[in-house]
Formats: structure tokens, C-alpha cells, sequence
């Protein structure tokens, strides 16, 4: 009886590992196809544009009968078509809501036909490093349904190519190829994360935008509009410079990060001053690199607690000044867009221009940096840190 036993929990332990090991069927009854049809403007030539271009990306049904995808797979779209996995009919499809700075999309379909079979998947919490997850979409090269399997990489802080701002994201060594934009990772059956970019130069390098921002840019559309991930208005310096540190009155053990600068009419402005030091963020003390513990021994980007709230929250702050420890609160009233002195890259508008004696004036933003050939052109000290 007891060799029984053990046969049988050994052919359970079998079937767990499995089940677990591979893909589950039900998931690709709810993961799309997304064709585009796309105008993108000149911004060398602001009156005309680049021309018509097609393109294809991936999406996954959420409950609810929405679609997330990635912002860049339709961004300046003109015409816009997705097919679940499995099937051949393509249904219209239109954007409800957009959130460029964190490459995230949602769509919907209004033919009910579509919605027939589907249960829609769930978000899940952000996963650990190591964790094993699944990514599903359609990458280049064929037109059935891709699963690939890998692990997370870590967790931290990564520019984001779409928007060139600076989120949370997660790296994972699955094979990302074009066409998986904007597809989701899975663990244990929810959305982990949204696949929305790889490394060209590197072996299985990618990056996903992680549930946490994901769940915030639900957050912020709750009242029927997107508002934007919020700003605090400064620029900061590290103070890992022992006289800089001393120059400030701080005992060597105290750690924090100098305001270097305010932008004017931002929610610091008025409450921080030049040469304060923040030493806490949400309660959470802040290291001289500027970094902060988010979980037991992971750390990223201070920004990581401003990008928690929505526009109209407050946050609280530790400051030293003259040689004093002061809480403040500061209320977040304005998005990081409107704190960008030359505005990051723009989509689904189009450029303005002005002729004034056949001269052609057009405001400087990186879309236009970019058409004279300047791309990763940086625009501010990188040993500073914007927030």
C-alpha cells in the first residue's frame, strides 16, 4: 500500500511539473494580432508627411473586452485591424486610450462577434528575478500564434526607446523578436507584463513593462481620461562626493540627493529649494546614487515612488535643510510631459510650423531633433537626475 502511495505521488508530482513547464492552451484563445496602417508626419518638411506605412504587433484580450498592446504598435495610426490566434477573420478595431511615456495602448472592438468564446485575462503582481514566465505574440516570420519560455532577469529602472522617459521595467531573456510588441508575459496565467522592446546588439535581452505600471495607467483612466504619470519638478545630484556631503552639514552616514535644480511652475516649485537634500521618498530612505529598496535587497530610480501616484496625489518628503531634518508634501499637479523643456518624442499629432518671410519656424522637440539626424541626442547632464 505504501509503494502505492509513492507511485502516485510521484505521477502527480509528475503532472504538476508538466502542467507547469509548458504553455497553457487556454491562454492563446485570448491573445491577438494586430495589423496597422500608419501616417507618421515630417518634421523636416512639418507640412507634408513620411508617408503610409503597415505594420504588425501583438495584444492580449483583458476582461473587461479590451485589448492591451503597445502605444508604438499604433501609434499614428490611421487604420487598425486584429485576429484573435487561431482564427483568420480580421475585425476593425479603434484606440480608447493611450499612455505614450509608458508605451501602453488599450483598444477596443465594437462587432460582439469578436468577443465570442473569450474570457479576457487578468494582471498578475510583478514577478521576482529568476521567476520563469511565458511571452506570447507574433513575431516576424510567421503568422501563427509564438510562445516562448525564459525567466526574469531583474527589476529596475530602464529608458523606454518609445518615449525616451525613464520607468520601472523588467528584463527577461525569452526571444523577442518584431511583431511580439506588445504582447503579454505570463505567469501562473495573468499578465506579468507587456513585451515592448529588445537589444539588437545582445542575445535574448528584452524588457517588459512590468504589471505595477501597467496597473497605474488603469489607475489614472478610472474618472474617463488620461492624465499622465506625474512629475516633481527637480533635477537631482548624487551626493556620493564626500566634500559635498560635508559642504551640506550631513554626517557622513546620512545619505539623500541634492536639488541641483527647479523647474519653474512645477509642483516642487515654492516647497523645495536649491541645494536641499532629500533623504526620504514615502518614507523610504533614499541612497546617494538615488536609488531606494522597493523590496528586500531590490533597488531602483527614486522616480519609482512618483510614478506610484496620479496627478492631484501628494507626496511626502524628508528634506535636509539648514542642517535640519523637515517633512514636506508636495502636491503632483502636472505631468512629466509639461516639465520637458524640449518636449520627448510625440505621436498622433501633427507638427506645427510658422512662415515669417519664407522662413520656416517650428518648435524644437526630439521628433525634430531626430528628422536632422541628431537621434540619442541628450539633452541634459547625464550624471543628473530628472524627477
Amino acid at each position: 500500500m505504501q509503494r502505492g502511495s509513492q507511485i502516485l505521488a510521484c505521477a502527480l508530482a509528475s503532472l504538476f511539473i508538466t502542467v507547469s513547464a509548458f504553455a497553457r492552451e487556454d491562454i492563446k484563445d485570448e491573445i491577438v494580432k494586430i495589423y496597422t496602417v500608419a501616417n507618421v508626419p515630417d518634421y523636416w518638411n512639418p507640412w507634408g508627411m513620411r508617408g503610409t506605412t503597415g505594420g504588425t504587433g501583438s495584444g492580449a484580450i483583458l476582461k473587461g473586452k479590451k485589448i492591451l498592446t503597445n502605444a508604438h504598435v499604433v501609434g499614428n495610426e490611421t487604420f487598425i485591424q486584429v485576429r484573435r490566434s487561431g482564427e483568420a477573420r480580421r475585425f476593425p478595431a479603434r484606440v480608447v486610450a493611450v499612455a505614450h511615456e509608458v508605451d501602453l495602448a488599450l483598444l477596443a472592438v465594437e462587432d460582439p462577434a469578436f468577443w465570442d468564446g473569450t474570457e479576457g485575462l487578468e494582471l498578475g503582481d510583478l514577478p521576482y528575478a529568476q521567476d520563469e514566465v511565458f511571452v506570447y505574440g507574433f513575431p516576424m516570420g510567421g503568422d501563427t500564434l509564438s510562445v516562448t519560455r525564459g525567466v526574469i532577469s531583474r527589476i529596475e529602472h530602464q529608458n523606454y526607446a518609445h518615449s525616451s522617459f525613464n520607468f520601472l521595467a523588467g528584463q527577461i531573456d525569452a526571444a523577442i523578436n518584431p511583431g511580439n510588441s506588445g504582447g503579454p508575459v505570463i505567469r501562473d496565467g495573468k499578465i506579468v507584463g507587456v513585451v515592448m522592446q529588445g537589444i539588437r546588439q545582445a542575445d535574448n535581452i528584452g524588457y517588459m513593462v512590468p504589471a505595477p505600471i501597467v496597473e497605474q495607467f488603469f489607475a489614472d483612466l478610472e474618472d474617463g481620461r488620461y492624465d499622465g504619470f506625474p512629475s516633481l519638478g527637480v533635477v537631482l545630484q548624487s551626493m556620493e562626493n564626500r566634500d559635498l556631503k560635508r559642504s551640506a552639514g550631513m554626517t557622513p552616514d546620512m545619505t539623500g540627493m541634492r536639488v541641483y535644480r527647479i523647474k519653474p511652475g512645477s509642483p516642487g516649485d515654492g516647497t523645495l529649494k536649491t541645494n536641499d537634500v532629500i533623504l526620504a521618498i514615502e518614507g523610504a530612505p533614499i541612497a546617494d546614487n538615488g536609488t531606494v529598496e522597493f523590496r528586500p535587497r531590490e533597488r531602483t530610480s527614486l522616480s519609482y515612488y512618483i510614478q506610484k501616484k496620479t496627478i492631484g496625489d501628494s507626496l511626502s518628503l524628508e528634506v535636509w535643510r539648514d542642517h535640519k531634518r523637515r517633512p514636506l508634501s508636495i502636491k503632483l499637479t502636472r505631468p512629466l510631459n509639461d516639465d520637458q523643456l524640449v518636449p520627448n518624442e510625440q505621436y498622433d499629432i501633427l507638427p506645427s510650423y510658422y512662415i515669417v518671410g519664407g522662413i520656416v519656424f517650428s518648435p524644437l522637440t526630439r521628433n525634430l531633433l531626430q528628422a536632422w539626424g541628431q537621434t540619442g541626442t541628450t539633452l541634459r547632464p547625464t550624471t543628473l537626475l530628472q524627477s
